[in-house]
């Protein structure tokens, strides 16, 4: 007897779960308690490109973060203000000088993971950094249980364990593009499209790694706390370093508007990552919030 027919065709992978394995990865990342490395800002502006650098430091414990405000672009060129700003009844009706900073002082580390999972610092203790990474994953999806109990566990009940689910409460419609080559990887591309508030929940789409659940590139609606990157959508890439996850650069999808000026293209990369002691007393200086690239908590 011959059939015939068409071919079956294989279900498409299920997207959440794709999410879930890339939070995971996240997760079981483990970085240098203090880290040393440079940001680097680069504009276009009619024409012409510009970069400035700034030394950076990073402390994993109380995640705070130290930048020296002073640029190499700015030591290189100081601003010497042309012309005259004239004020007519309280208002400057001259020409705006340029910032210093062409969109801010970035006030970034390269371990953001853009919501997807909170930082967990490397430990010396292994246990104690295990413990750590298994309270995290549970506090994420609210799971209060230790391994192997369940609620009826804990009253004294002695019926039979049928399942265990824990109920998450989903921030996202995650939909299943493709797969995709990133940089030489094979990728998951998923959409992401926030059930509320899409301010705080900012990602629009994930390329994740088939095999490792890497997340090796992402677009979000917008990128920082405010400042012109508010305005437009960034692509952000992600790169390997000693076999550890970390950002390599962000990208401004459209023109930015800055205090005056108008850059065709704004970039910010991390460079010369490494592992280091914070200098004792943290003498770099941590400018005013207002003038700073800030990611949200």
């Amino acid at each position: 007897m011959v059939t015939t027919g068409a071919a079956p065709v294989d279900a498409p992978p299920d997207p959440y779960a794709i999410y879930e394995q890339a939070d995971a990865f996240w997760f079981s990342q483990h970085y240098p308690v203090y880290l040393s490395y440079d940001v680097a800002v680069e504009v276009t502006q009619d024409g012409t490109r510009r970069v400035e650098h700034y030394t950076s430091s990073f402390d994993a414990v109380d995640g705070a973060i130290w930048v020296d405000p002073v640029s190499d672009y700015e030591q290189l060129h100081p601003y010497v203000p042309h012309g005259v700003n004239v004020t007519f009844f309280g208002f400057n009706v001259g020409k705006p000088e340029p910032p210093i900073d062409f969109i801010g002082v970035p006030l970034l580390t390269p371990t953001y993971t853009f919501g997807m999972a909170p930082f967990v610092p490397a430990s010396t203790d292994s246990a104690q950094a295990s413990a750590q990474l298994v309270a995290e994953i549970r506090r994420a999806f609210h799971d209060p249980y230790p391994p192997g109990r369940t609620p009826l566990q804990d009253s004294g009940d002695v019926l039979p364990e049928i399942a265990h689910a824990v109920a998450v409460r989903r921030v996202y419609v995650i939909s299943f593009v493709g797969v995709e080559n990133v940089n030489g990887h094979g990728c998951y591309h998923l959409t992401l499209k926030p059930v509320q508030d899409p301010g705080r929940y900012r990602l629009r789409e994930l390329w994740i790694d088939e095999q490792s659940g890497a997340t090796w590139r992402l677009r979000e609606a917008l990128n920082f706390v405010d400042g012109p990157g508010t305005t437009v959508p960034w692509s952000i890439n992600f790169s390997a370093v000693n076999g550890v996850q970390y950002i390599s650069d962000e990208e401004a999808d459209s023109p930015v508007n800055y205090r005056g000026q108008t850059y065709s293209s704004v970039a910010v990369r991390f460079e010369n990552l490494e592992a280091a002691a914070i200098p004792e007393g943290h003498p770099l200086f941590i400018p005013p919030q207002s003038q700073t690239l800030r990611e949200p908590q």
